[in-house]
């Protein structure tokens, strides 16, 4: 009796020992196959040649170890991959599966969250791990009272103050004008107007000034300096907002930019402010880290004229006497609600991409700034300055860009409903005004109004209190005030 029962327990053991060996055998360490972790991205150029291969590197080591395959695809612009992830999630004809990972600003994440379909990646981090990242960046992936995390930061950005050295220095030295000027908004109004006057003076033609200054992201001079000055424009808590649109903090933002836009001291010719740059219609931009690569080495003047300039960076202008604000930009890296393998995985790679090395190698490459607090010591960031040679713009870039960090209160807002059309408003509203209103000075000049009169028409608070009204009027049919 007992040799009847025992031999077939024998063979069944030796049966699975047998196949469990052979399976390790044929699959390496694991015995499971391997996990394919897909990747959307927008990524293009510098900054797709560095994210591809630290892809490849992660496949080659860590993933070939723990049986993970990563294959990333670039969807065209943030735009286009979000449309891309909307048809996906809609499944219209045509459309692929959703990736796995795929970029994405907090608003889309938000979007896809309230379906239940982005996964908590805070259960596979321990508070050690998190710890180690910058706590704005962390935070920002948080919509909620849950504590769980829907936003991976891979690499972040914030705003920068680009000038043109080479065309300043020449007007410090006419002028006697300092450096200082570009702390303080202020400032920058202040100068801008007295370089007008200074290039109206070089010529024979009267009112033919160049503008000084122009910026991109104009919603972000909106939020930030309107956060700078004490009022935080949309004030989100778990998919609710108030709107803060202070009148009194609203007619500073316009004193410092419709004001000096029409007077022609601020300037908006080309798609990119860094294009004005070039053709030599302004001499000092803001705008993202991540643009510095693209502030040109060279001026083309109308006439044909090129010469070589020299650029340097500088921190991000605040108001005077205001606490220091920037902006926190970036696309993180949301996960698809799967299974726990799959999660697990896509997790283990997008920590890859933020281990020290990987993290500051694809900042130096492509203008974004790493996200982890230890990339700001300077026992970290030495060998990276030096790779990318001290002084160039690459590393005049990352040190002003982690002393931000550092230093200012980074801000970002939280989604909300409607959150993309509210800061479209924003984006638009001022400098459109400025824009048209600006054509109709220069039409009263053209027919012989000298320009102080010609702007009188414009600087009143009657045309304030209307754009403001309006303005104030359309944000709150989006947040429902």
């Amino acid at each position: 009796m007992k040799k009847r029962w025992i031999l077939p327990i024998l063979m069944a053991v030796s049966l699975a020992l047998f196949s469990g060996c052979e399976k390790k055998h044929t699959n390496g360490k694991s015995g499971r196959d391997p996990v394919t972790i897909t990747v959307w991205h927008y990524y293009n150029g510098v900054q797709k040649e560095g994210f591809d291969s630290l892809v490849q590197t992660f496949n080659e080591n860590e993933g070939r170890k723990n049986n993970i395959v990563v294959e990333a695809f670039n969807k065209g612009s943030i735009d286009e991959l979000s449309a891309a992830v909307s048809d996906s999630m809609e499944k219209k004809v045509g459309a692929e599966p959703l990736p796995d990972i795929f970029s994405a600003y907090a608003d889309k994440v938000y979007e896809v969250d309230q379906i239940g379909m982005a996964a908590d990646l805070s259960k596979y981090l321990t508070e050690k791990e998190l710890e180690e990242y910058v706590s704005a960046y962390i935070e920002e992936g948080r919509f909620d009272s849950s504590n769980s995390l829907k936003v991976f930061p891979i690499a972040k950005s914030t705003e920068i103050l680009a000038v043109n050295k080479t065309d300043w220095d020449k007007f410090a030295e006419a002028t006697g004008e300092t450096e200082e000027v570009f702390s303080t908004w202020e400032g920058i109004t202040r100068v801008s107007e007295v370089y007008y006057k200074w290039t109206d003076s070089l010529t024979e033609e009267p009112d033919d000034g160049k503008a000084f200054f122009g910026r991109d992201a104009f919603a972000n001079y909106m939020i930030i300096g309107s956060l700078q000055l004490g009022h935080e424009v949309f004030k989100a808590e778990n998919g609710t907002v108030v709107l803060d649109f202070d009148k009194e903090v609203m007619r500073k933002l316009w004193d410092n930019y419709y004001v000096p836009h029409i007077n022609g001291y601020f300037g908006a010719y080309g798609k990119f402010r860094s294009d004005d740059v070039k053709t030599g219609k302004l001499a000092a931009v803001v705008g993202a880290t991540t643009g510095v690569a693209y502030f040109p080495t060279s001026v083309t003047l109308e006439d044909g004229t090129n010469y070589a300039i020299e650029n340097k960076l500088y921190h991000l202008p605040n108001f005077e006497g205001a606490p220091p604000v920037a902006v926190q930009q970036g696309a993180g890296m949301m996960v698809v609600k799967s299974d726990e393998r799959r999660e697990s995985a896509a997790v283990s790679f997008l920590k890859s991409l933020t281990s020290e090395d990987n993290n500051l190698d694809f900042a130096i490459s492509s203008g974004y700034l790493p996200v982890k607090k230890i990339s700001a010591s300077e026992e970290v960031l030495k060998p990276f300055l030096e790779k990318s040679q001290e002084g160039s713009s690459a590393s005049q870039n990352l040190v002003i860009g982690l002393d931000t960090v550092n230093r200012y209160r980074l801000y970002t807002s939280k989604p909300f409903t409607g959150g993309d059309k509210a800061r479209g408003i924003l984006s638009s509203s001022m400098p459109s005004k400025a824009r048209e209103d600006y054509e109709k000075v220069q039409e009263l000049i053209s027919q012989g109004v000298p320009r102080e009169e010609a702007v009188a028409d414009f600087v009143t608070d009657e045309n304030f209190n209307a754009w403001y009204k309006s303005t104030k009027q359309q944000l709150e049919e989006i947040v429902g005030e």
